[in-house]
């Protein structure tokens, strides 16, 4: 074979593995189209019933499309009702002992007048990108992945009367469809069910790499010291730049889920878009707790209230850049927060939680079959090589 023409056939080898490969990384297009179309605007049932109905609507039509088993699971709450939307993606061994559940969750719903793009447009669009990376993978899972999109996470009034009445979309996801779809679907392993938990996305979407731009809140920031002492010296080396992605977890209960999250953010690329692991650990008091409250605003209390592991990851919401004006206000909108350097941040949180959820979902304790985009780009880049250097060097041979 003449030495140019095998030089051709290397070219079209790794332009289209690279090619092939990168049809499984975030589609910036869906993410950017599917914010502005449907989470662009007020999602609340008092202020704008009718777009966050549509958002809803939605939701549910896109993981039909994806081909998940979908329903609605409604609640009422003070008169009004609600709805989360869910999607089911069995693995091989539901039902039974071996199957190692793990979801991916986040808020569709705003507070009365914000926009929500960040808060929490950001976390169901990486949602929905995520159901598209894995169903368009083709490959059977050995356990089931649950999707779970919660109305009612926000509200105004969400303490009084000595009680609270935030994050209700999980508290009665889990209480009246989690737990009772798992004694119907998995009888024989009540008492002994073990999943991998839950990834919970709330506010991800703002990064901010100006000095002073993430704010530790100054009578926060000795139980900060104390707590994540690892943290806060990284953030303040780093001239308090708002360019992480916040993980909070419980180092006796969900590392599991958050060391392989870690691990796959790594394989990401684009060092700039760096992780910050807020790991609490299991002696800390209700006290310190409350100190760092700030860090509990969202569904993965209620998971981690029924002893479900949970991972919760986010921006830091109002102690990042614009947010902190922003945060619940009219300007959480498109105009401020859609730009490229959020958007591709967005882009690799959503391929961390993919192939996070594709690594474990499919059973792979050595080899990951790889990040949806990167990590399967470089083992076909490499195969692609090695069949390269083979026609180069034969081809040198004749």
């Amino acid at each position: 074979m003449d030495f140019n023409l095998r030089i051709s056939i290397c070219r079209v080898i790794l332009i289209y593995g690279l090619c092939f490969n990168l049809t499984h990384a975030a589609s910036l297009d869906y993410l950017r189209s599917t914010l502005t179309n449907y989470f662009s605007d007020t999602r609340h049932h008092a202020t704008n019933p009718k777009y966050k109905q549509l958002t809803a609507t939605f939701i549910y039509d896109e993981f039909i499309r994806f081909g998940l088993e979908t329903t609605y699971q409604n609640f009422d709450f003070d008169g009004v009702d609600f709805a989360n939307v869910i999607g089911v993606l069995k693995g091989d061994n539901f039902g039974t002992y071996d199957d190692h559940i793990i979801g991916v969750g986040a808020h569709y719903d705003t507070v009365k007048l914000t926009k929500g793009v960040d808060d929490n447009g950001s976390g169901s669009a990486a949602l929905l990108e995520v159901v598209r990376q894995l169903t368009s993978l083709k490959s059977k899972r050995k356990h089931t992945v649950i999707f779970i999109a919660f109305d009612r996470e926000e509200y105004e009034n969400a303490h009084f009367d000595g009680k609270s009445y935030g994050a209700l979309g999980s508290k009665n996801g889990i209480s009246q469809w989690l737990l009772p779809w798992i004694q119907k679907n998995y009888p024989q392993t009540v008492g002994t069910f073990s999943p991998y938990g839950i990834i919970v996305l709330d506010t991800i979407m703002d990064y901010n790499n100006t000095a002073m731009s993430q704010n530790i809140p100054p009578d926060s920031l000795e139980m900060f010291k104390k707590l994540f002492p690892d943290v806060v010296k990284n953030v303040q080396s780093d001239n308090l730049q708002g360019d992480f992605l916040a993980t909070i977890f419980r180092t006796q209960n969900d590392s599991r889920l958050a060391n392989e999250f870690h691990q796959q953010w790594g394989k990401m690329g684009r060092a700039d878009y760096e992780i910050e692991m807020f790991g609490l650990a299991p002696d800390v008091t209700d006290d310190d707790l409350n100190k760092i409250a700030k860090l509990f605003s969202s569904h993965h209390i209620n998971f981690w209230a029924n002893n479900i592991p949970a991972i919760f990851v986010s921006d830091s919401a109002n102690l990042r850049g614009n947010m902190q004006a922003c945060y619940h206000h009219a300007c959480d909108n498109l105009e401020m927060l859609l730009n490229d350097g959020n958007l591709n941040f967005l882009a690799k949180t959503s391929d961390t939680i993919a192939a996070t959820v594709d690594k474990l979902s499919s059973g792979a304790d050595k080899l990951s079959s790889g990040a949806p985009g990167v990590g399967k780009t470089v083992l076909t880049l490499m195969t692609a090589s090695s069949i390269c250097v083979f026609l180069i060097q034969t081809a040198s041979r004749l």
